[in-house]
């Protein structure tokens, strides 16, 4: 894989001006923490795009975007093949179109899974299409881009009951449900929804890269049995205040997880 570098004269004219990122997937749980933080940046503009706007919204954004942040795709398993490809590559597809179209070049930041190297199911196929159609288009306009494969994301704004297995867990520890675990032994492999965000504000300021495709570098081994461990002592310490979690820094943000899930219950 070549050497992918954006031209210069980019940052030459974004240096002192506010920078407009278009952030696809807005309202999900990677976009609603990275809106989160950049809002707190008064160099940055935020352009939204969700589930509810159409390709001419799609369009129009596009038109003013400096950078692409791309979080927006099925995650569902039950989803159907089609759902999977229409959400996953099409879009995809749609965003580079319009570039083409309006001959205009940015750098993207594609959120893709760790699924896209296993090929073992739709969502990892549809994903993988995805990663190629925007390593074509780096290589091409020689741009740099950042191809982000994420295994298994938990923390703060991430629905229950959808397809994270943490996160239905913490609501039914918090809702005092049952909570069903097949095999314990089971390993996994977690990356904190925080950690993630930092790491792509950094890709904002990269000038130039050696490579497209990157792995979080904070990466959670652990067991599904050792996640209900944890989840039913927070249960049982959750408002005790001399709890204090020592040396395990997994263990810390899946509490400061669940602490913000019991917020939030409560504020309901």
């Amino acid at each position: 894989m070549g050497l992918i570098i954006i031209p210069q004269e980019y940052f030459l004219t974004k240096v002192h001006s506010v920078l407009n990122i278009l952030v696809t997937g807005s309202n999900g749980f990677i976009g609603k923490n990275l809106l989160n933080r950049l809002k707190n940046d008064k160099n940055i503009n935020i352009l939204e795009f969700n589930r509810n706007n159409t390709i001419e919204d799609l369009n129009k954004l596009i038109s003013q975007s400096d950078f692409i942040i791309h979080l927006a795709g099925e995650v569902k398993p039950n989803s159907s093949d089609e759902d999977f490809k229409e959400s996953n590559v099409s879009l995809t597809k749609a965003i580079l179109d319009i570039l083409e179209q309006k001959n205009k070049i940015v750098p993207i930041l594609l959120a893709s899974t760790i699924h896209a190297k296993l090929l073992k199911n739709e969502y990892g196929k549809t994903k993988r299409e995805s990663e190629i159609l925007i390593e074509e288009y780096s290589k091409k306009h020689n741009i740099n881009c950042f191809i982000y494969r994420l295994p298994h994301v938990f923390g703060e704004n991430c629905k229950a009951n959808y397809n994270s297995v943490v996160s239905t867990w913490i609501s039914n520890s918090i809702n005092d449900l049952d909570i069903t675990v097949f095999d314990r032994n089971i390993q996994m492999h977690y990356t904190y929804v925080q950690d993630i965000v930092d790491e792509f504000l950094v890709s904002l300021k990269i000038k130039n890269s050696t490579q497209v495709y990157f792995e979080p570098k904070l990466i959670f081994e652990t067991t599904l049995g050792e996640v209900v461990d944890f989840i039913d002592e927070f249960k049982s310490n959750i408002l005790n205040e001399n709890y204090k979690i020592k040396n395990n820094d997994f263990k810390q943000k899946l509490f400061q997880t669940y602490k913000d899930y019991y917020r939030n219950l409560n504020v309901q």
